[in-house]
């Protein structure tokens, strides 16, 4: 293990990541559903695809015709889809899709990235369309459980990967283009207060944090675009170890299997999906 400045470098070994899936172009939201069934979205296919993790075998479940970029699931198992040019959407465990947030206030919403729930269904989401390095016009929303919708906050450069921590007291919310991770305070389901920096991505890459996950131990795991690994963090935004990939751009990431220790890489460069272990369940 070869330390850098603020973490460790986590080179793994060829028998400890595996590529599991391949043809998903743009491969981003990899998702379980309430019954096992595993899910990724391919953005440039309008494709919401199940893989069976054990052969790679793919279906798909649904097509939104859109740009699907994230997926989260409810209790009742229905997929929520951020599609970048239809919004938020919701697909039924046979695939029946149906509008769930396409405008604010009368407007469209500038095309959905990705999304997480809290711990009462209240949808948490960015939508970073037309922002960039030089553009900052990127939101950050809330569809509550009955429906209604907040803007939480806007001006980023490109608002991309966001999580809820297992106690629904912080967002953290991605910006791709600086390279930045940023938390909020959660002090009710849909408002947010004292944002703050909570870690800037380490490297001299032209890339950024996208999709991101925490751990049983408060840990956030970032998929760390154009950077080649997926960069840990502690619960005060320390750099804690970089996991070194075999790609250059993972998109996003999410624990299963039975003991929720297996992580699963979706890489978007190559179209593909991977899976590792972390010694943190998820």
């Amino acid at each position: 293990m070869a330390c850098i400045t603020g973490g460790c470098i986590i080179p793994p070994m060829a028998d400890e990541i595996k590529q599991i899936a391949t043809d998903l172009p743009g491969s981003e939201g990899p998702i379980f559903d309430r019954t096992g069934r595993f899910f990724v979205v391919s953005p440039n296919t309008g494709r919401i695809v199940r893989i069976d993790p054990q052969t790679g075998e793919k279906h798909e479940h649904a097509n939104t015709g859109g740009i699907p970029a994230g997926l989260q699931v409810d209790r009742a198992n229905n997929l929520w889809v951020a599609d970048m040019k239809l919004g938020i959407l919701s697909v039924s465990p046979n695939g029946q899709i149906t509008d769930g947030v396409r405008t604010f206030e009368n407007k469209p919403i500038r095309g959905c990235n990705d999304c997480a729930f809290d711990s009462n269904e209240n949808l948490y989401f960015t939508a970073p369309a037309g922002s960039n390095a030089k553009t900052h016009v990127g939101e950050v929303y809330c569809r509550l459980n009955n429906g209604n919708v907040n803007l939480l906050d806007g001006g980023y450069a490109f608002s991309n990967g966001i999580a809820v921590d297992a106690g629904d007291r912080r967002l953290i919310v991605a910006e791709t283009f600086t390279k930045s991770l940023w938390a909020y305070d959660l002090p009710s389901p849909g408002q947010v207060a004292n944002r703050r920096l909570f870690a800037h991505l380490p490297g001299d890459d032209e890339g950024g944090p996208d999709g991101m996950d925490f751990d049983s131990r408060g840990n956030l795991l970032v998929a760390h675009w154009k950077g080649s690994s997926i960069d840990i963090f502690d619960p005060q935004g320390k750099l804690l170890e970089r996991l070194m990939l075999p790609f250059t751009s993972p998109s996003n990431l999410h624990f299963g299997g039975a003991d929720k220790r297996d992580l699963y890489i979706t890489d978007l460069g190559n179209g593909s999906v991977w899976k590792t272990r972390w010694r943190h369940p998820g």
